[in-house]
């Protein structure tokens, strides 16, 4: 009996009485384990993307929830008037509602989410926000973490936003959509018409995928305001970005003023 208790202390004491590898240490293991890529946009990159747009006329605003999640950028939040980039909260307030009501989207209703969101369509954009109302607004605003939006239904190009806020609701888009419909909202993003494609999408590298929505709207002097939200997919990494500009000269001047900041933001 003595003999067999010293027997088990030994196997005890070794870990078992066969000859099989030790685990390795945890330093060991973290040793082996590769470095995470860099969070992106890069410091140079956005001190670049800064520089440019203080540099142009009127006032632009940008803010990039970057890869490691945070929000960074100018001025982002600085109020804007919203103009058409707020069809995409539309978009996802109206598939709330049909979620809500547990039906599937009608032919109709397709067609004119279709041509919001591809074409920019002011008239769809009406009908559809006048039956998801402020308060559905407010809702897909409240869940995206916009701090300072208030959107409004009517006149919906009037809503007041930022780029910080406009940056976060990109960033989550994908969750906020219902499942059901979530192909379908996301593919709108994703194949807007060429005419619309100025801007981010004209900026982003080779091989990347990006979903996006643009706005455009003069004021009362004659001074454009043009914004663009998108988030740019690529290598599986994720950027979101929202540049929000208003006094330009003229609605070209805007967008290249939004492609210039996603230029040095992305490249």
């Amino acid at each position: 009996m003595l003999l067999a208790a010293i027997v088990l202390a030994v196997i005890v004491a070794t870990g078992g009485s066969g000859s099989s590898p030790q685990a390795s240490a945890p330093d060991e293991q973290e040793a082996r384990r590769p470095p995470p890529p860099p969070t992106a946009p890069a410091p140079a990159q956005l001190q670049r993307a800064a520089a440019y747009a203080r540099a142009r006329e009127g006032n632009a605003s940008f803010a990039v929830v970057d890869t490691a999640g945070r929000v960074r950028g100018i001025d982002t939040r600085r109020s804007f008037v919203s103009a058409s980039v707020v069809k995409a909260m539309i978009l996802v307030a109206y598939l709330d509602l049909v979620e809500r009501r547990g039906s599937r989207l009608t032919d109709t209703e397709r067609s004119q989410l279709s041509e919001m969101i591809r074409r920019s369509d002011n008239r769809s954009a009406t009908q559809l926000a006048s039956v998801v109302g402020s308060n559905g607004l407010r809702e897909v605003a409240r869940r995206a973490g916009m701090r300072s939006t208030r959107p409004q239904a009517q006149p919906w190009g009037l809503s007041e936003t930022n780029a910080e806020d406009q940056a976060r609701f990109v960033a989550r888009i994908d969750e906020l959509v219902p499942a059901r419909n979530r192909a379908f909202a996301l593919r709108q993003l994703r194949t807007i018409i060429p005419e619309h494609r100025w801007g981010i999408p004209k900026a982003v590298p080779r091989g990347s995928t990006v979903l996006f929505k643009g706005g455009w709207l003069p004021d009362d002097t004659g001074a454009w305001r043009v914004h663009q939200i998108a988030k740019v997919e690529r290598g599986g990494r994720e950027l979101s970005v929202a540049v929000m500009t208003d006094g330009n000269p003229s609605q070209p001047y805007g967008e290249d003023t939004v492609r210039g900041v996603a230029a040095r933001l992305l490249q």
